[in-house]
This record gives structure tokens, C-alpha cells and sequence, in this order.
């Protein structure tokens, strides 16, 4: 998701979560840098397994749902020193059965009967594209930038389109700060937008009663030049 995965805000009674722990028997691995972009600018690699990354929130006449993810795995590579933020490529994917609501069975509903994670077992999202990059604040080894990003989100074997403004994107060279997060140099990005349930072919009974068919996607994704 982006795949962005992809990708916060809550708005919504929220629900309690004891811990978002993903345990798979082959969990998804970090998909390949393209050789073409790998060579051209710094490669960050998504940390997972530590803080949420993707909250997902569903507004119903019955029911506001909640969900989270820590489990999203992929790369962004940065563009030149000068301009970081122009981004050669990115690409996430987002394990469907890693997203928790804080409720078991209704988890489960959400794999099977929902989003059927047995055939679509990842969301995924590649960049294709980004536009409006907007230095907004830089100091000694580290800059912040706002730009817009164009890519194809996979879900429920369907692929989209979609577009995200107001994304924002920071770097920051390797400290003794940093270091409490992760090796090397780091980057995070943190956007919001919402996508239709619809528009990705998915459509239930307890949709638009208990789940919304659209759904607000908050996304803080933390990158680290050092793979983990």
C-alpha cells in the first residue's frame, strides 16, 4: 500500500489495541529495487514490527471501525541530493491478515469475508509519479518536503489508480538520535487519503450498514538506508 503501503489521524470511537504482533509461517519479503533505479539514488527500506504504519478507519450507521497494520514491507528510492523528494520509485506491500481491529472475530470476518485474503493475500502499492514537491523546512541533516504521489494500488485483485496530495516526506542523515530508531539514515512518509471498497470490487451485505464503503487511510511509514 502505498501498497503504501501502504499509510495517522483517528476519527472515531477508537478501539483499545493490547498489540499489533504479524506473525506469519513465510512472512512477505521486501519485493526487489528495479536495477534501473537501484544504482541512481539512496534506497530506504521499510522498518516494520515496530509501531503502526497503516491505520485504516470505517464510519458506519452502526459500527466505527478502527484498524491497524505494523507489518507493511518495501523500499522508496530518493532522487538527488538536491532534491531528495523526487522520488525514482517506491514500492509496498501490506499483508491483509496483518490488520488487527482489536476485535478476533471480526479480524477474521475482515480476511475472509471482506477483503477473501485466501485468493488477495496482500495490498500492494507502487509509485509511479510524483508532482508538487515543496521544500518546507531543512536544517543541519535533515530537510521536510510536501509533494503529491500518483501510483497503482492492488487490492482484491484489482488494480487502481490513485492519487495522494499532501504527502509529506522526511529525511534525516544517521545520528546518535536516529540510532534509537533505526541504523543508518532514515526517511518517513505520512499521508492520508481514502479509497472505495467498491471501486477494488469488494461488496457485502454489511456494507453500508456496519462498514463504510469508504475507508480513511492514515499511513507512517519509517525507512532506513539500512536493510533490516
Amino acid at each position: 500500500m502505498i501498497t503504501m503501503t501502504t499509510v495517522g489521524t483517528v476519527a472515531a470511537a477508537l478501539i483499545c489495541f493490547s498489540g499489533i504482533g504479524y506473525s506469519a509461517t513465510d512472512p512477505v519479503k521486501e519485493p526487489e529495487v528495479p536495477s534501473k533505479i537501484a544504482t541512481q539514488g539512496v534506497v530506504y527500506h521499510t522498518i516494520t514490527e515496530k509501531q503502526t504504519q497503516v491505520t485504516f478507519t470505517s464510519k458506519a450507521p452502526l459500527e466505527n471501525i478502527v484498524g491497524k497494520s505494523n507489518a507493511v514491507v518495501g523500499y522508496a528510492v530518493a532522487g538527488s541530493t538536491e532534491s531528495p523528494a523526487e522520488l525514482l520509485g517506491a514500492h509496498w506491500i501490506l499483508p491483509v491478515e496483518s490488520l488487527a481491529t482489536g476485535i478476533p472475530l471480526r479480524d477474521d470476518h475482515l480476511y475472509h469475508e471482506w477483503l477473501d485474503s485466501e485468493s488477495y493475500p496482500n495490498i500492494s502499492f507502487v509509485l509511479t509519479s510524483v508532482e508538487n514537491i515543496k521544500l518546507v523546512k531543512e536544517g543541519d541533516g535533515f530537510s521536510t518536503w510536501t509533494l503529491s504521489l500518483n501510483g497503482k494500488m492492488s487490492l482484491h485483485g484489482v488494480t487502481k489508480e490513485i492519487h495522494v496530495d499532501d504527502a509529506k516526506l522526511s529525511f534525516l542523515a544517521e545520528s546518535e538520535k536516529t540510532e534509537k530508531i533505526a541504523e543508518g539514515d532514515l526517511c518517513f512518509l505520512k499521508c492520508t487519503y481514502s479509497i472505495k471498497m467498491s471501486d477494488f470490487g469488494i461488496h457485502h451485505k454489511d456494507v453500508p450498514e456496519k462498514v463504510s464503503d469508504e475507508i480513511k487511510l492514515s499511513q507512517m511509514l519509517r525507512m532506513s538506508t539500512s536493510q533490516q
